[in-house]
């Protein structure tokens, strides 16, 4: 979750005071990075008890000590800990990909040396976030947050301590770019969602049949703060876009805000504020401004780039709707990289999804069309790729797609890296999809909680499917995307 710096006092009075804080960092510079949310847990605990309060401290200081620098980050609930990848350019995703299985080993060691685990899947199966706010962590924003949480926000709460993701950042060179690149992100989300979801099929302690971390983006976030803005389709050019997004921010409804001191204050529940209104209290700061920022979550988020003084000098976009396991942060890489970076792959992908009617030539049509899939995504039964995504099958759409990114990284040495993306287009086996099929109840998902090696999570250049090839061969289960 991103921060804010709560001392910036310099007031912002409209549009013109920022608008040159999202014009892009120019041709030839744009880079991207990873974030990657991790939850840890005791197993040698009868109720797998969550790193607590003070183990997370421990962990994070040995980690950073190990490797020193501003890369591990807190969550609210101490259950978790966000490990960040140093930013790099079109050439450097190797680098970029090295840097984070680095800093996820050394946080990994660093929790085995207290006695804790890594959760093998991107959620912790059982435990509601009622539990998890049990821990939260002692930072003012997230106690002003969760402490507890509003009795009108209980399904953002559970949205921001039940579920784990990874981000993908790329910088934008330019408005009209961040534009189009955001709108295909759009367009993709419901299929980059189902390929890298990690989810245990269980809930807070109930089996779930459908994507549970859409499902609580759904309940959670509330109308206008995440899922897909509707100007994403309406905005004619990159400018239009970044306006509308100003206005959003500056409308958008706040529940915590920051004083002329610098310290947070809560609104109370029931009850809400806005940059426009704490304008008119003469508490229209950056740090108001950004925060407002900072509390959007769509899929495709709209963030702050920060100088190592904590300066903003621009911004970029961050794709938000991958999961978490073995390989996803370099699934998520390779796709949001190449989409960013290739554009012969870029219009590749944009011709297939023009075929399965998504196409921004017809914006309200496609509008209407995603939201179909979203909910189709959502809400699979059990089905996973095996669902209606625009007008034709996501398994379908998942095959011709592993073709294309294939053929984008030939001879580029990343084989080994496409290996589990590859797999699960081409078999309709995702990570979420085996979970399911492995451990049906959720005793068998809390059992290999207990007692899977970790090393089993080491190498990236594997994934479920793979991982589990014996046990599934032997069962005769998910070897296509129709099983």
């Amino acid at each position: 979750m991103s921060d804010v710096n709560a001392k910036d006092t310099t007031r912002i009075n409209g549009e013109d005071d920022v608008w040159h804080l999202y014009q892009g960092v120019g041709a030839g510079n744009s880079k991207t990075g990873i974030e990657v949310e991790m939850a840890f847990f005791d197993p040698a605990s009868p109720s797998l008890k969550t790193m607590s309060v003070a183990q997370n401290k421990v962990v994070k200081n040995a980690a950073a000590a190990a490797y020193p620098g501003n890369w591990v980050n807190n969550e609210p609930s101490s259950e978790t800990l966000e490990v960040s990848s140093i930013a790099g350019g079109p050439d450097d995703l190797r680098a970029v990909m090295d840097d984070t299985n680095k800093k996820i080993r050394i946080l990994t060691e660093k929790a085995a040396g207290v006695g804790l685990k890594r959760s093998y899947f991107q959620e912790l199966p059982e435990k509601p976030y009622t539990y998890l706010l049990e821990n939260l962590m002692d930072v003012p924003r997230y106690q002003a947050f969760f402490g507890p949480p509003r009795a009108d926000m209980q399904g953002f709460a559970a949205y921001f301590t039940v579920c784990k993701s990874t981000q993908v950042s790329v910088s934008y060179e330019n408005p009209d770019q961040l534009l189009d690149h955001i709108r295909r992100l759009y367009l993709l989300a419901p299929f980059l969602f189902l390929i890298t979801d990690n989810s245990s099929g269980f809930a807070e302690g109930k089996r779930f049949k459908g994507h549970s971390g859409m499902y609580y983006r759904h309940i959670g976030l509330l109308e206008g703060r995440g899922g897909v803005p509707p100007y994403i389709f309406t905005a004619q050019n990159g400018e239009a876009f970044i306006r509308a997004h100003i206005n959003h921010v500056m409308n958008n409804p706040l529940y915590v805000y920051y004083d002329e001191n610098g310290e947070m204050q809560r609104v109370p529940a029931g009850q809400w504020t806005s940059f426009n209104e704490l304008r008119e209290r003469g508490l229209n700061t950056a740090t108001n401004y950004y925060f407002a920022q900072t509390v959007l979550w769509p899929d495709v988020k709209v963030a702050a780039l920060r100088d190592a003084n904590d300066n903003i000098f621009g911004h970029r976009y961050e794709a938000r709707m991958l999961g978490v396991g073995a390989h996803q942060h370099q699934t998520s890489q390779l796709i949001v990289g190449a989409l960013a970076f290739n554009p012969e792959f870029a219009a590749g992908v944009d011709r297939l999804l023009a075929e399965y009617g998504l196409d921004l030539s017809d914006s309200a049509c496609t509008a209407h069309v995603l939201e179909e899939s979203y909910n189709a995504t959502r809400n699979h039964g059990g089905k996973y790729l095996n669902v209606a995504y625009g007008s034709g099958v996501m398994a379908d759409f998942a095959r011709e797609f592993a073709d294309l990114i294939e053929k984008a990284y030939v001879g580029q040495g990343f084989d080994d890296e496409l290996l589990p993306l590859l797999t699960i287009c081409r078999t309709g086996c995702t990570d979420a999809k085996v979970n399911a099929r492995l451990f049906p109840t959720l005793e068998a998902a809390l059992d290999f909680q207990r007692s899977y090696d970790p090393v089993i999570l080491e190498n990236p250049n594997t994934c479920a499917k793979l991982i589990f090839e014996k046990e599934l061969k032997s069962s005769g289960t998910c070897i296509s995307a129709q099983a």
